[in-house]
């Protein structure tokens, strides 16, 4: 059957013509909207990031400063976290400077020493500007000693420079529950200190001149150098006492200068005259060593070292 002319082949083969111009219209529109909704998407997602504050700063190369949180106790395992990520930061381009913020008690004399001259060090390539935030006590204190000038918050508990070797018998308690020390050994010095038994005065005399005092003296020439002062001005201050920061008597001896840690970083960007931004190199859940208390555990770790502080 033929209408006005057309039959039936011609009908369709309009029919599909027009259907694939469609279909390609189409495809070219869906195609465009989907492009369209994926920038829009990142768009907002971008936005929303920026507004959470989850990218950060437009900061220039060179204007970062990186955030050294040292809010653990000293043991070499951390100091060495420490010092590899400064490290990387000394090498890279994008930051300007260093924020070391201590937080700690003390710990191990050796990791005290290694985090002291590594940073003194550090300090003639990249600036470091130390603060101390809450506590800065025994082998805290001898890390921060290195960087001038020392700033702290006026209630940071600061000094303890002393060492202790923490000892404890459980003779008593082995006695009763049947548990007897059988131990071998070659040396009458090679085991000074037994959990099962009180230390004996000539192994106390042993352990003081062969450990503790060595090791008392080395953090007080340690802490003298540091500070640029003469032994004879600390020596009132190394008897194991701690200090408030704000204390007059300590003032250029064991801390410089009392500030909080938003004017501290205010200071650094006057400083340095441009835009910075401070960046954590240390991520942590943490909210620091001490969260919502102070635990007066001042000591310069156990092992010999892990356990003189």
């Amino acid at each position: 059957m033929k209408i006005f002319g057309f039959g039936n082949e011609e009908e369709t083969a309009v029919l599909e013509n027009k259907k694939v111009t469609w279909d390609l219209v189409s495809a070219k529109i869906k195609t465009s909207m989907f492009f369209v909704a994926i920038i829009a998407e990142v768009a907002i997602l971008l936005f929303l990031a920026k507004s959470y504050g989850l990218l950060g700063e437009n900061i220039p190369v060179g204007n970062k400063i990186a955030v050294v949180d040292f809010n653990e106790p000293v043991t070499q395992k951390f100091v060495n976290k420490i010092i590899k990520a400064m490290d990387k930061v000394k090498k890279d381009k994008e930051y300007n400077e260093v924020l070391f913020i201590m937080n700690s008690p003390g710990g191990s004399p050796t990791a005290s020493e290694e985090l002291s001259e590594y940073l003194k060090d550090y300090q003639k390539e990249k600036n470091v500007t130390m603060y101390i935030q809450a506590i800065a006590a025994s082998g805290g204190y001898y890390i921060a000693s290195a960087i001038k000038p020392l700033i702290a918050n006026k209630n940071a508990i600061v000094g303890s420079i002393g060492v202790i070797l923490p000892h404890y018998s459980f003779k008593k308690l082995a006695e009763t529950i049947g548990i007897e020390e059988d131990d071998l050994s070659s040396g009458k010095y090679k085991k000074p200190i037994s959990l099962f038994s009180k230390v004996s005065e000539e192994d106390k005399k042993y352990l003081k001149e062969q450990l503790l005092t060595p090791t008392y003296h080395n953090f007080i020439d340690a802490v003298a150098v540091n500070r640029g002062i003469k032994k004879e001005i600390l020596l009132p201050y190394t008897e194991g006492k701690i200090y408030i920061a704000n204390a007059k008597a300590i003032k250029n001896i064991l801390v410089d200068e009392i500030s909080v840690l938003h004017k501290v970083k205010v200071k650094i960007k006057k400083r340095l005259a441009k835009k910075v931004s401070f960046v954590n190199i240390l991520p942590s859940d943490k909210v620091g060593f001490l969260k919502d208390k102070i635990e007066f555990n001042f000591s310069l770790d156990s092992g010999f070292d892990e356990g003189l502080r």
